[in-house]
């Protein structure tokens, strides 16, 4: 499963950028960040920079990453309670950084923190809700 797909609307630009890390810190569909050097690494609680379209393959090896498109809205996994149309509005975080299963959670606003947009009906605990990616909960 990925950890995050796009929903709607168009994808980002995809850059070549080169890894830190070993082979599968990151898979392709995780979403990544770039230290501090302006090298990629999975996401933790930390920026978000855009969704890994290669699976890490090793330290100073080169991964494309798809940047996140401010307009577009993607789906992630919900990791706590039952979905409900609450969420709708609210700002969810990331809380599990397991590459190839990043969960998010409504544990409060960090620097990770995305705004819930809708919400799959169908889905319950572990589902798929459709958040903004790029818009931190200050600037809504």
């Amino acid at each position: 499963m990925a950890s995050v797909e796009l929903f709607r609307g168009n994808p980002g630009p995809v850059i070549n950028i080169v890894e830190v890390g070993a082979a599968n810190a990151f898979y392709c569909g995780d979403i990544v960040k770039t230290d501090g050097s302006g090298l990629v690494l999975i996401a933790d609680a930390d920026n978000l920079f855009g969704i890994a379209r290669t699976t890490a393959a090793g330290s100073s090896a080169t991964a494309q990453v798809e940047l996140f498109n401010p307009c577009s809205v993607y789906k992630v996994y919900y990791k706590a309670s039952a979905i409900t149309a609450a969420l709708v509005g609210d700002t969810i975080d990331m809380t599990d950084f397991t590459p190839g299963a990043q969960l998010w959670d409504e544990t409060g606003a960090t620097t990770d923190a995305v705004v819930v947009e809708l919400i799959d009906p169908v889905d319950t605990v572990g589902g798929a809700i459709g958040v903004v990616i790029g818009i931190h909960a200050a600037n809504r």
